[in-house]
């Protein structure tokens, strides 16, 4: 259950207007995507971008305290997964860092913490499928464990409330480090990145629907959950390493 605390106090019977993000998935280009084979199988290797067209800001940080959310009863290495959403004080529907500085937080998930990499993973934050063209048949699937959440790259430069300059990572990527999307901002993850592949070994050369999903699960409060998803329409060809966008949209439903 998401559990909502205040983190200020709001004037009995004012509502302040919450600044959501609003989470979408980029276009995929012929540039970011590779077949390669590996360890006896053969990946189609992606890259993927989520970027924040909202009036707010995505910020997510870990919870003071372990509670035990990943499963292994390990109290230092996970942490409750928080989502930050400031309140417009001025009333102008425009994020402005220093004005709007009362929020609202969530818990939405689970973080874990990587020694090895000294940063968190936040669990389930895109999820991406490989469907046949026409039947619609999933061949191919992965959930993408996101970490560093981060400012790549400016998606939406004009957007009210954008940065000049990427805001997100607080602190580093370390333990205790603030992540997110900036308003107009772009996080990538490159096809080289671990978790930024699919299985398609046996995998026969055709047509497909690439689909690629952000916070799959409406884990995140946003404005709008019904433009996570992108889908593109490749041509495969995995025993010969080749794969190519195409164009038209993809007409498989989900």
């Amino acid at each position: 259950m998401l559990a909502l605390m205040a983190a200020s106090t709001v004037a009995l019977g004012a509502q302040p207007h919450r600044l959501l993000p609003d989470i979408v998935t980029l276009r995929i280009h012929a540039d970011d995507l590779k077949v390669e084979s590996s360890k006896g199988t053969t990946l189609l290797r992606l890259t993927n971008r989520i970027a924040n067209r909202g009036r707010g800001p995505l910020e997510i940080y870990p919870s003071a305290k372990s509670h035990a959310c990943d499963g292994d009863a390990d109290p230092d290495n996970d942490r409750e997964a928080i989502q930050r959403i400031f309140l417009d004080t001025s009333g102008d529907r425009v994020f402005e860092r220093n004005a709007d500085t009362d929020f609202e937080h969530f818990t939405f998930g689970c973080d874990r913490y990587d020694p090895h990499a000294h940063h968190w993973n936040v669990f389930d934050l895109a999820r991406y499928q490989l469907r046949r063209l026409h039947s619609g048949r999933t061949v191919a699937r992965e959930s993408k464990v996101a970490f560093c959440t981060v400012d790549s790259d400016p998606a939406f430069p004009g957007l009210p409330g954008s940065p000049d300059v990427p805001y997100y990572p607080q602190g580093g990527c370390d333990s205790s480090s603030i992540l997110g999307v900036s308003i107009g901002w772009a996080d990538e993850y490159y096809y080289g990145l671990p978790g930024q592949a699919l299985n398609i070994k046996g995998v026969t050369a055709g047509r497909y629907c690439l689909v690629s999903t952000a916070d799959p699960s409406n884990l995140l409060r946003e404005a709008n959950n019904s433009n996570n998803r992108r889908k593109t329409r490749i041509e495969l060809r995995p025993a010969k390493h080749v794969v190519k966008t195409l164009p038209g949209p993809c007409r498989v439903r989900r």
